[in-house]
C-alpha cells in the first residue's frame, strides 16, 4: 500500500501572513440561531468588512445561492461588488480560519496546495460542523489544487507560522484530548512536522478567560516579522487573564530564534474586559487581519485603548495601513477579525 503523500513529502511550507496574498476568503452567516438576536446587523457589518477588504485585494466569499441576494443587497448598500466574488457553499459558521484550508506554496514558488486537516468544533462543543469540516476540500476542488488530507484536528487559529518553518502555538488546545490528536508535545510536533512542514514549535500555555476555543493562539501572540512577536498583555483592569498572559510572555521571552538570538517582543494590552449576559469575551486586538497594503484591526468601543492598539500594530507594520473594525457585536460569538478571515497566498 503507498504510503500517504504529504506536504513535507512534497517540499511545501506554510507563509507567513505578511507575505503577498492573491485572496482572502470568508464565509456568510446563513443560520438565524446565532449572534442573539443581532444578526442581521452583523451580517451589514461582514458585508461592509467584505467591502473594505476587496479595496486591498480580491475577497472570495462562501456564500449558498439561496442567500446571495440578500448578500449582494448587503454589499451594494456597503460600497458594491467590486473585488467580491461569490462561491456557492453553505457553512455551519462564520469561522473560516479554523475550517478553512490551510494553504501552502512549494519550495519553487509554482504551486499552491491545501492541507485539509480535521475540524471538529473545538471539540465537539457545537453539533453543527460537518459542512464546515468538507469545506476545505471542496475550496480545493473548486480552485483545483493539489490536497494533502490529515485526519487529526487542528485549526488554523490555533498556529502561527513565521514564514520560516516556525509555528506558535498553545498547549491549552494542541494538547487537549477532544481534539482528538496524540496528547504529547512530542507527538503533536511530529504532526505538525509531517503535515506542515514545520521545523519547530513555540509553545505558550493558556488561552483567554471565556475563549470557546480553549485558548487559540491568534488572541495570544502574533508573529510580525520572522524574528517578531507581538503579544498579549492583561488590561489594568484585568485580573482574569493576568496568570495566563504573564506566564506566555515569560515564556516567550525565554524563547530563542534559530540563530539563538532572542526575538523582538512588543507588548500589546488588551481591551478592558468585555462581558455579554455576565459572562467574559474573548476580545483582543491581536486577532487583527493581514492583508497586502493594510492591517485590519478589531476596536472595541474603548477610545483610548483601541488608539494604542491601533498605534503599536502600526509599529509593527510600518508600511500597510492600519484601519480599526467595529467588533463590539462580533466578538460576542467568540471571536473577531482573524477568526472569520482565511489568507490564500500569492504565487
Amino acid at each position: 500500500m503507498p504510503s500517504r503523500e504529504t506536504a513535507k513529502i512534497s517540499d511545501f511550507r506554510l507563509p507567513a501572513e505578511w507575505e503577498p496574498q492573491a485572496a482572502v476568503w470568508f464565509a456568510w452567516p446563513v443560520r438565524q440561531d446565532i449572534w442573539s438576536g443581532q444578526i442581521q446587523q452583523v451580517r451589514q457589518q461582514l458585508a461592509a468588512l467584505y467591502v473594505l477588504a476587496a479595496r486591498y485585494q480580491t475577497v472570495r466569499v462562501l456564500c449558498p445561492r439561496f442567500a446571495q441576494g440578500e448578500l449582494i443587497a448587503a454589499l451594494q448598500n456597503a460600497g458594491g461588488l467590486q473585488g467580491i466574488e461569490l462561491f456557492d457553499y453553505q457553512t455551519d459558521d462564520v469561522w473560516i480560519r479554523d475550517f478553512g484550508p490551510l494553504f501552502m506554496v512549494n519550495a519553487e514558488a509554482s504551486e499552491l496546495a491545501v492541507v485539509d486537516w480535521a475540524f471538529n468544533a473545538w471539540g465537539n462543543k457545537f453539533p453543527e460542523q460537518a459542512r464546515d469540516n468538507a469545506a476545505s476540500k471542496w475550496i480545493a476542488e473548486q480552485l483545483k489544487l493539489r490536497r494533502f488530507g490529515q485526519p487529526f484536528v487542528l485549526e488554523g487559529g490555533a498556529i502561527e507560522s513565521n514564514g520560516a518553518g516556525v509555528l506558535l502555538t498553545t498547549e491549552a488546545v494542541l494538547l487537549n484530548p477532544n481534539r482528538r490528536g496524540p496528547g504529547s508535545i512530542e507527538g503533536v510536533e511530529g504532526l505538525l512536522a509531517d503535515g506542515l512542514c514545520i521545523d519547530r514549535v513555540l509553545w505558550l500555555k493558556d488561552g483567554l478567560a471565556g475563549d470557546d476555543t480553549d485558548g487559540h493562539i491568534d488572541n495570544l501572540a502574533r508573529f510580525f516579522a520572522a524574528d517578531g512577536i507581538l503579544v498579549a498583555m492583561p488590561a489594568a483592569t484585568d485580573t482574569a487573564n493576568t496568570p495566563a498572559l504573564q506566564e506566555n510572555r515569560r515564556r516567550i521571552q525565554q524563547m530563542g530564534t534559530d540563530r539563538g538570538l532572542p526575538y523582538r517582543i512588543v507588548e500589546l494590552p488588551l481591551p478592558n474586559p468585555l462581558q455579554v449576559e455576565g459572562r467574559p469575551l474573548a476580545a483582543s486586538y491581536l486577532n487583527y487581519l493581514v492583508l497586502n497594503d493594510a492591517v485590519l484591526v478589531p476596536t472595541f468601543n474603548q477610545p483610548e485603548q483601541d488608539a494604542q492598539a491601533l498605534q503599536i500594530i502600526a509599529s509593527c507594520f510600518p508600511t500597510r495601513q492600519i484601519v480599526g473594525f467595529d467588533c463590539c457585536k462580533i466578538v460576542q460569538e467568540g471571536g473577531a477579525l482573524h477568526c472569520m478571515s482565511q489568507n490564500q497566498p500569492a504565487l
